[in-house]
């Protein structure tokens, strides 16, 4: 992250948070595809975070139209280390298992730019 020097740096980050918490206040409404990454305690010690991350790093370097969020428990509990869903607007959602870097390159790869 570039360090803010100014308060014209700090104007634009703020625009560019805003614009990304748009896209994932209306993700629903918009039908875009959605990533739920499951981030309970059980999940955040199990890397979910790292992976959570990784996802949006990922997404905004492909430049996909995709909305990232962290929700509770995914299934029964007993699936960590990191749950994924992926929910496309064409299918269901499907539910990933222990999602590490690979897998997560393998999930964004089911969405198109």
């Amino acid at each position: 992250m570039a360090q803010i020097k100014t308060l014209a740096d700090l104007q634009a980050l703020r625009v560019v948070a805003a614009q990304k918490m748009d896209t994932r206040i209306k993700g629903n409404t918009l039908g875009l595809p959605q990533i739920r990454i499951a981030m309970a305690t059980i999940g955040i010690e199990a890397g979910a975070k790292e992976i959570f991350d990784y996802v949006l790093e990922q997404a905004d370097a492909k430049g996909l139209n995709v909305v990232v969020t962290q929700t509770g428990v995914i299934g029964d509990g007993n699936n960590q280390p990191v749950v994924v869903e992926l929910a496309l607007k064409e299918t269901e959602s499907q539910v990933f298992e222990n999602v590490d870097k690979k897998k997560a390159d393998e999930i964004l790869a089911l969405i198109k730019a």
